[in-house]
């Protein structure tokens, strides 16, 4: 089913090579005519911009709306390679700026009506979003936003992570951010053998395969066969979760191994060790790149839920970002700095530390951000690339208060088009930093390399 006839008039879909100015709009300099033609044939080509010459970035504009980027530091939709980037989106009316009355459900239908828009100015449609994140003001909102959100993807639907906020920037219940493929890349919901269905109850797939990316849904620990979640805590909940990563893995004809990127959604921050001794357990190195995190509430009373992406062995193995004269960190805590596969670098989460001392730099929320983002452009440049090629960021802030001194400094680290975006208040923040920031930056795509660890000096 679809939105209903008096949803907001919505961007008619059109091939990304055929969009106009005013809807598409690229990064200067980061492509001549003849590369972003190659760029354009290898999106075509479900290729994640493997033709390209540099990096391929372009902003997405939906015609009528506002400028959003003259009052916050985001583009409300990039698209790099085969894959389109929305802003997380709440439930506002984009000309009156006012949020629509009615509640969760009128508050999702909005929201999602944005998503739909970006999706279809940037060349695609709603059956193509292969991920989702929702972010709820109260986790008893959770019922009442399925009903609405099952309506706007057909079947397979996308894989989701859901769960409670304290605060979201300014009143509104509910905000998503979705992530969504063009046409030509092969889109394909994994199954896994022996594990009920339940899509008919839950508006969600497991998996979703686009092009040579996984997409894998949020899991807690539950017993899928036995629909329970399991006895034991914290640490036998983790173990859950990932076991039943790997299984939907192996359905999708991939491993952990090739697992680029996780996010760890814990109910009690004081459960971060117990959690860390059972995910290091379950992974070789290198680690994926990860960001963890206290949240409000979890769907089902679940102490931790954990969401992962992967690619398809097909696109190579996945390979470390190394930043030279950084500690390593993976003798304390289970994740790489960041890691390079399908076209993309996944810098984990990072705070406002001292690289070398490992101590939160003083002044506040704007030192930190400040910091924070020093250390990503680290990262960044080790991967070989700049902060002008990030596409997507996930702000995650200690007090929903700093919003506007965050952006302040967020916005003199990157040029326009700024990256996708979403920023939510969280319940806590590993050591008591202030802000998190998490990243994915377009890179350019070289031949395979022997080895899975890149050092860039």
């Amino acid at each position: 089913s679809r939105a209903s006839s008096s949803d907001p008039p919505l961007i008619a879909a059109q091939p990304p090579s055929r969009l106009p100015p005013a809807t598409m709009t690229r990064r200067s300099g980061s492509l001549g005519g003849s590369a972003l033609r190659a760029a354009a044939a290898a999106a075509a080509a479900g290729c994640c911009g493997c033709a390209a010459v540099g990096v391929d970035k372009h902003e997405i504009k939906v015609s009528g709306w506002p400028d959003m980027a003259s009052k916050v530091p985001l583009s409300t939709g990039i698209i790099s390679g085969s894959t389109i980037f929305a802003s997380g989106m709440a439930g506002y009316d984009m000309k009156t700026m006012k949020l629509v009355p009615g509640g969760i459900q009128n508050e999702t239908k909005q929201a999602l009506s944005l998503i739909k828009q970006i999706v279809e100015a940037g060349g695609s449609d709603m059956a193509h979003v292969s991920d989702c994140h929702v972010y709820l003001k109260d986790i008893r909102d959770f019922s009442a936003m399925n009903e609405v959100y099952g309506d706007f993807f057909p079947k397979p639907r996308p894989t989701r992570v859901a769960f409670e906020v304290p605060s979201l920037a300014g009143p509104a219940a509910v905000e998503i951010q979705c992530f969504a493929s063009l046409p030509a890349a092969t889109r394909a919901e994994v199954v896994v053998p022996g594990w009920p269905d339940m899509t008919a109850k839950y508006p969600f797939s497991s998996a979703i395969t686009a092009g040579h990316a996984i997409f894998v849904s949020g899991f807690p620990g539950v017993d899928m066969h036995a629909g329970k979640l399991v006895e034991g805590g914290v640490e036998a909940e983790t173990k859950q979760s990932l076991a039943n990563i790997r299984e939907v893995l192996l359905a999708a004809g991939s491993d952990e191994s090739h697992i680029v990127n996780c996010a760890v959604y814990l109910k009690d921050i004081a459960d971060f060790a117990a959690v860390n001794g059972a995910y290091r357990a379950f992974f070789g190195k290198p680690f994926p790149a990860r960001v963890a995190m206290q949240v409000g509430a979890l769907a089902g009373g679940a102490s931790v839920e954990i969401q992962c992406s992967a690619v398809l062995p097909e696109a190579g193995p996945p390979k470390q970002i190394v930043v030279p004269g950084w500690p390593d960190m993976s003798g304390k805590l289970p994740f790489s700095s960041g890691i390079a596969a399908n076209g993309f670098l996944f810098a984990s989460g990072l705070a406002g530390f001292d690289m070398q001392t490992m101590k939160l730099v003083p002044g506040g929320v704007q030192n930190q951000t400040r910091k924070t983002l020093e250390s990503l452009q680290e990262v960044v440049r080790a991967g070989g690339a700049s902060m002008d090629d990030v596409v997507a960021c996930a702000v995650y802030l200690q007090d929903m208060k700093d919003f506007a001194a965050m952006n302040e400094v967020y916005k003199t680290f990157f040029t326009k088009p700024a990256p996708a975006r979403v920023a939510t208040q969280v319940a806590g923040l590993i050591a008591g930093a202030s802000v998190e920031i998490q990243c994915t930056v377009a890179i350019e795509v070289s031949p395979p390399m022997d080895g899975s660890q890149v050092v860039i000096v």
